[in-house]
């Protein structure tokens, strides 16, 4: 043989070589070869925005200290509206700048801006850059702007920036976390507080509040305490953390954050079964409830089990949704299949008096022969395989069958406040990426 056939030879096997370990690859580990094909379509930012601007446009006066805070946290909820331009959405920051210190032996939950009032925005994208087109001030039955502060003596007691001072609870306060918007231009919101869902008009107005049977909300709303009362038990600021609708309006699908806390605090906090509620609008009551099995902390790089929390939502198709699972570093996000999972509303998994034998307490081991099939999750993407991924993904929405965006919670991009009592900000912005995928979503709309 030649020098020439023999080289032709060899280069031959290597390529054969080559193709078939690709193709092992592959095979072994489909999962990664599919998620190394999710690409950054676009990668938009909110500028700096004085809160205090922000609030005054809404609500002329309202604010006359910011304490040098921006704007951000505005992807807490993210929503696009099938039909309108890929780049336009709609989106709501949570309670507003808010954090935690040291006072004695007790931590305190402090709110520098007390008179904080959640917005709803809508955005558009380019050039790299956020701009905020439409905002919708939400409002009480009597027009007055709602607040971001703790609810009840079932929440954390609010304070002052520096926990000096003890605020008063404020029923309407919302802590927003998700929403979606109807095709008759009304909003559906998600907070933490009781939890509860909450029906805002065209025009940000509070038409209904529901909350679990059983609670006891002063607030200037119709308040409807029609949700399963087991809810109560939710962990303090992991409450109802996703939402959104079909494709008609007629169902609200909704995503507790992390485990109730029942029967007991460190049985909530080591379990990994959380739950998605299906609510009807049109009669504001449950008409579902799924068990969610979170993944273990430890493919998240944690050791806690109470890392782990849900994040957005949005409608693929009756059946199919699709989900973000996260820590506060790492996201995932799941295709989840709801059409052999076990409808347990109105079971004993829902019923706050079984403390003996509660779905919390069961590990995902047990659930078939408790008589449980939970939704059924496969992986879509890995987000942390993205390079320069944001932190805190808690927005998520579906463009089209190959494109996503999802969002980051900035917590309004401050650390701590310096002795004057004057926000010390850090780089970290309100950002939005939207990701082309290499697998079309089985979408129907």
């Amino acid at each position: 043989m030649n020098r020439q056939k023999s080289s032709l030879l060899l280069t031959l096997s290597l390529f054969s070589l080559g193709l078939i370990c690709a193709i092992s690859l592959w095979s072994a580990n489909p999962v990664v070869a599919e998620l190394e094909m999710t690409t950054v379509m676009n990668r938009s930012s909110l500028p700096n925005i004085a809160i205090k601007d922000a609030m005054n446009r809404v609500w002329p006066g309202l604010v006359t200290d910011d304490r040098n805070l921006r704007l951000g946290g505005i992807f807490s909820g993210i929503y696009h509206v099938f039909g309108e331009p890929d780049n336009e959405f709609w989106a709501t920051a949570d309670r507003g700048p808010n954090g935690q210190v040291r006072v004695g032996n007790e931590t305190r939950r402090t709110f520098p801006i007390p008179e904080y009032s959640p917005v709803i925005y809508k955005i558009q994208t380019a050039d790299n850059n956020i701009s905020i087109t439409q905002e919708i001030p939400i409002k009480t039955r009597s027009g007055k702007p709602v607040t971001g502060l703790s609810n009840t003596s079932n929440d954390e007691i609010p304070y002052t920036f520096d926990g000096q001072t003890r605020l008063e609870f404020n029923p309407n306060g919302l802590d927003l976390e998700g929403l979606t918007r109807l095709p008759d231009g009304t909003f559906w919101l998600c907070e933490e507080y009781s939890p509860s869902v909450i029906h805002v008009d065209r025009n940000g107005t509070t038409v209904q509040r529901l909350v679990p049977a059983g609670l006891s909300l002063d607030a200037d709303t119709e308040v409807k305490g029609t949700l399963p009362a087991i809810y109560g038990r939710r962990r303090q600021n992991r409450g109802f953390e996703a939402l959104t609708t079909n494709e008609d309006g007629s169902k609200l699908f909704i995503g507790l954050q992390s485990p109730l806390e029942f029967p007991t605090r460190a049985i909530g906090r080591a379990s990994r079964m959380t739950r998605i509620l299906v609510v009807d609008p049109r009669s504001q009551l449950p008409t579902a409830e799924y068990v969610y099995v979170l993944d273990p902390a430890t493919e998240y790089g944690e050791t806690d089990p109470g890392e782990m929390k849900l994040g957005d939502l949005d409608f693929i198709n009756p059946t199919t949704l699709l989900m973000v699972e996260r820590t506060d570093k790492i996201a995932k996000i799941y295709q989840i299949d709801l059409s052999q999972a076990t409808n347990i509303l109105g079971t004993k998994w829902s019923d706050p008096q079984n403390t003996q034998n509660s779905l919390e307490a069961l590990t995902p081991e047990q659930l078939s022969s408790n008589g449980i099939t939970p939704v059924g999750k496969s992986m879509v993407t890995d987000l942390s395989k993205i390079p320069a991924m944001m932190e805190k993904i808690e927005g998520l929405t579906i463009l089209n069958d190959r494109a996503i965006a999802v969002g980051n919670d900035n917590d309004f991009g401050f650390s701590s406040f310096d002795p004057q009592g004057r926000a010390v900000n850090n780089d970290l912005s309100t950002t939005l990426l939207t990701l082309g995928l290499s697998k079309a979503l089985p979408l129907e709309r």
